[in-house]
C-alpha cells in the first residue's frame, strides 16, 4: 500500500522566471494556476535563507489538480544562492531528474523549440511498443528530450495506438 499520493508538483529553482515561463507557459502550453511572491525570514527560512523574497509560479495542464510544475525564483536572498553548474548538453547524467510530459503535437513543439535555440539530447524519434502492459498500451511512441533554461531535462512524449484489424 502506497503511503503517498500522486506527485502534486515538481519544483524547479530557476535563474530567470520569465525565461522559464516562455518555455513552460508559452511554448509547452501549461496554464498558470498561481503566481505569488512571498517575503521575509519565515518563508525564506523554510528553504535555508535568512531573508529575501520568493516568487512562485505554479503551472499545470488545463483542468488538472496534480502533476504541476512550480517555477520558484529567489530575489534578494540572504545569503546569496549558489548556482549549480549547467549539465552537459549532449547526454543525460546520473542524478539528473527529468520532467516527462505527454502531447499530441510533438512535431509542432519540436519546431518551436528549434526556432528558439533549445538544446536537444534527442530530437523526435519514434519506436513501436508491440505489447500492452497495464499502464502503457501497445502503439507508436514518439519522444524527444531537450534542456530547459536551467539545464533540467524535459522529455515530451507522443502516442498513437496500434491499429487493430477488424474481425470478419
Amino acid at each position: 500500500m502506497s503511503r503517498t499520493g500522486p506527485v502534486k508538483r515538481v519544483t524547479i529553482w530557476v535563474r530567470d522566471i520569465d525565461r522559464s515561463l516562455a518555455l513552460y507557459r508559452d511554448l509547452l502550453g501549461l496554464e498558470v494556476v498561481e503566481d505569488k511572491t512571498l517575503s521575509g525570514p519565515a518563508i525564506m527560512g523554510m528553504v535555508g535563507y535568512q531573508d529575501g523574497r520568493m516568487r512562485m509560479v505554479h503551472l499545470a495542464p488545463a483542468g488538472t489538480d496534480y502533476g504541476w510544475i512550480g517555477l520558484y525564483a529567489l530575489q534578494g536572498a540572504q545569503p546569496a544562492p549558489d548556482s549549480l553548474p549547467l549539465p552537459r548538453k549532449d547526454r543525460l547524467s546520473f542524478g539528473q531528474a527529468a520532467i516527462v510530459l505527454t502531447t499530441s503535437q510533438i512535431d509542432a513543439i519540436a519546431h518551436d523549440l528549434e526556432a528558439q535555440g533549445y538544446d536537444f539530447v534527442l530530437r523526435p524519434q519514434g519506436y513501436d511498443k508491440p505489447t500492452d502492459s497495464p499502464k502503457m498500451p501497445a502503439g507508436r511512441y514518439t519522444e524527444m528530450i531537450f534542456f530547459d533554461p536551467d539545464g533540467i531535462p524535459v522529455s515530451v512524449m507522443g502516442f498513437e495506438p496500434v491499429q487493430r484489424a477488424a474481425n470478419s
